[in-house]
């Protein structure tokens, strides 16, 4: 059961991963035919047929590994990036070794008088397309790089848990002030302004002109209380 929805675009994922999957297919296919024909005939293997057959197979096992934990749960972005950066070296080593080893084969037409039989012109023809395809996988590993970058980008603008970043942290912000002005609002806390002193305090010195209004009318309708008992001071008895 998938823990969250995949990063990764549904369409570019699994069509540049088909492409790959494609492409590293053939050529491992052609390859496994040279080498056929070629201990057959008791001949050494190039290293460069070695280094395109190991990371064709690589590429395979890549495609299918991530395609199936793509599936189970989201694709972590690092992992992706440090597999198919691996293997664009290891496909740029072995395009870059073919087209040396090959460059008159490659430029020269597939005909009889080149090759001398029909035999001879099939061959012509599985190293171009070799190398065609070859071209091609190293072309569909630089768009997995791509696509890797771009979700990865992506990622680290909207954070950890998708949550929008500074910059639009800060246009919610000047966004929530202009509907706070229009509404007149005063986005400026009232204690921190001198008029909100000022009605404070006023306010405090009515509330107890007040109060001592209030205590005045309480001592005179009290019956055998004045504002003189309070002191316990009476004039009359002391004269």
């Amino acid at each position: 059961m998938r823990s969250k929805p995949s990063d990764y675009p549904a369409l570019p994922f699994h069509g540049i991963r088909f492409l790959s999957f494609l492409s590293s297919l053939i050529v491992a296919i052609i390859l496994a035919v040279f080498i056929y024909h070629l201990h057959a005939d008791g001949y050494k293997l190039p290293f460069a047929f070695l280094i395109l057959l190991i990371v064709s197979l690589l590429s395979l096992l890549n495609v299918i590994f991530t395609s199936l934990i793509n599936c189970a749960c989201s694709l972590n972005t690092k992992l992706s990036i440090i597999l198919n950066f691996l293997i664009f070296l290891l496909w740029a080593l072995g395009l870059a070794l073919l087209s040396y080893n090959m460059a008159h084969t490659i430029l020269t037409s597939c005909t009889t008088e080149y090759w001398g039989n029909s035999t001879g012109e099939n061959v012509c023809r599985m190293y171009k397309v070799l190398f065609t395809f070859t071209i091609l996988a190293t072309a569909s590993n630089i768009a997995l790089l791509a696509l890797d970058g771009i979700v990865r980008r992506r990622q680290n603008r909207l954070g950890a848990y998708g949550l929008a970043g500074p910059a639009e942290d800060h246009m919610e912000l000047k966004l929530a002030g202009e509907r706070d002005a229009a509404s007149g609002y005063e986005a400026v806390p009232p204690v921190m302004t001198g008029g909100y002193r000022h009605q404070n305090t006023s306010y405090a010195h009515t509330l107890e002109q007040s109060h001592a209004g209030e205590a005045a009318e309480y001592y005179d309708a009290a019956p055998g209380m004045s504002r003189r008992g309070q002191t316990g001071y009476d004039p009359i008895m002391h004269r």
